[in-house]
């Protein structure tokens, strides 16, 4: 065999070994998702029950097991009590007596007839399916209500968990769907974002749910954990939106998000209360107590209980666009505590370097004035655009001398066919 034909082999079989790499990573890309989804259909059903915990600790052992590191038994970090849903559960009647404590009043066998002046009727209402705590709709509200509220009140907030109960759901999995829902980019090409943007909505969307509702709470302690995990929620939308910004650029994601149909798997709500600071420079309506709108003002408060069963409602009157929500919780503000307060230092260099780009795009993409200059003339974020701006300079010229290549062995192949 010549010289020239070895050399042909030789790139051939280089040519065949390159394209079987790449079907070995595109399999393990498509078994992690197969695990990803999986895991999605799992935790649903774990979670039905509020009272359940630690399935935070469940995910980690899943992002383990998924990304295949071998250290799964490290992440089980704590117990983990997995409880069904409530309907199925049923009332306590007490830890049985020893007979050592039992009185000999208790000890005799119960008559075989029934007491005077009771009736057989009487005995069956007792045990009748009518007054089964689950039929007759015991209080399945997942938090600890307040106390001396209106009847009228309390029965509107049981109807919203029992509709959804007598379809085996939470509340925050009507309000907030997963499942058959659309995303606004492709899984197989972001598997990173896409178990990004899994973790957040599923461990999130129950205080989601729970702080647009805004039912009153029993103590001043139910209020704060509220806020607490109203927090954490923001914090894991401010770390997912940084993801996004870090994948695509700022004005690529915000064009992928705003096409028709794309942006019901956003958390569009988060906003403060009306009694707040923050809440008098807001272009969207403030959250208000639900009780306080019950008093004043019955068409909202009705508008809020019909939105609480439907999906994607409940945060009608919430954000309406990314930079609206970016701008208003001064998550571009690049001197507040990364990711606790805002987004990333690399996504906000990437926000940087397309405002500060030729791009003609629509009005409410771009911050204010103040916001945007701020943020592109800041010390620490202006040496991060830079060495990301020659990132991607490079990765576009290496992208150029390897399409060019392809065009050449084109022309190439078809010249020796003519």
């Amino acid at each position: 065999m010549s010289d020239r034909n070895s050399k042909l082999l030789a790139r051939f079989q280089k040519c065949l070994e390159e394209e079987e790499k790449n079907d070995v990573k595109d399999h393990e890309q498509e078994a992690r998702i197969s695990k990803t989804v999986f895991w999605s259909e799992m935790r649903d059903i774990i979670a039905v029950n509020a009272l359940s915990s630690g399935l935070d600790i469940l995910d980690d052992v899943a992002k383990v097991l998924i990304d295949d590191t071998g250290r799964a038994a490290q992440a089980l970090s704590g117990p983990v009590t997995i409880l069904t849903h409530s309907s199925k559960q049923s009332a306590s009647t007490g830890a049985t007596p020893h007979p050592s404590f039992t009185s000999p009043a208790r000890k005799r066998s119960v008559p075989t007839k029934p007491a005077k002046g009771s009736t057989s009727k009487k005995q069956t209402a007792s045990v009748s399916p009518k007054t089964n705590p689950v039929a007759s709709g015991t209080p399945l509200i997942t938090f600890p209500l307040a106390m001396g509220l209106p009847e009228e009140f309390v029965r509107d907030l049981e109807s919203i968990f029992r509709h959804v109960a007598a379809v085996n759901l939470n509340v925050w999995q009507r309000a907030y769907p997963w499942a058959n829902q659309h995303l606004f980019y492709d899984p197989v090409e972001d598997p990173d974002v896409y178990l990004g943007h899994w973790r957040f909505w599923h461990n999130c969307r129950a205080a989601f749910f729970e702080w647009a509702l805004h039912a009153p709470l029993r103590t001043d302690s139910d209020k704060v954990q509220r806020r607490k995990r109203k927090g954490n929620a923001v914090h894991q939308r401010l770390v997912f939106i940084s993801l996004c910004i870090e994948t695509w650029g700022y004005y690529n994601f915000l064009r992928r998000i705003e096409a028709p149909g794309n942006g019901t798997l956003m958390w569009w709500g988060g906003q403060t209360g009306n009694t707040t600071e923050e809440a008098k420079g807001y272009s969207c309506t403030p959250i208000q107590n639900l009780y306080k709108l019950f008093q004043k003002d019955k068409a909202a408060y009705q508008r809020k209980i019909h939105d609480a069963i439907k999906p994607f409602q409940i945060d009608k009157g919430g954000f309406t666009t990314i930079t609206e929500m970016l701008e208003q919780t001064e998550a571009l503000n690049s001197a507040l505590v990364e990711y606790e307060k805002r987004l990333s230092d690399k996504a906000l260099a990437r926000v940087a370097m397309d405002l500060t780009s030729w791009h003609f795009v629509p009005d409410h993409w771009v911050p204010s004035d103040d916001v945007w200059k701020t943020l592109c003339n800041h010390d620490r974020i202006k040496p991060i655009q830079i060495k990301l701006t020659v990132q991607l300079v490079r990765a576009a010229h290496r992208t150029s001398v390897q399409l060019e290549g392809v065009q050449a062995r084109l022309l190439a192949l078809d010249g020796r066919r003519r």
